[in-house]
């Protein structure tokens, strides 16, 4: 769980930086990634049972 959070937390604060950068701050690419990042770290966890 630790990982999955240090993951979302890294993904969130690119993001932040890439906008602040870019001056802009698409939140819809932010929420699908996030989501991404959480389906995969559940399949993953199934898939190594």
């Amino acid at each position: 769980m630790k990982a999955l959070l240090l993951t979302i937390l890294g993904a969130t604060t690119a993001w932040f930086v890439l906008g602040f950068i870019l001056k802009d701050f698409g939140t819809q690419s932010l929420f699908s990634m996030v989501i991404g990042i959480i389906i995969g770290f559940n399949v993953g966890k199934k898939e190594s049972r």
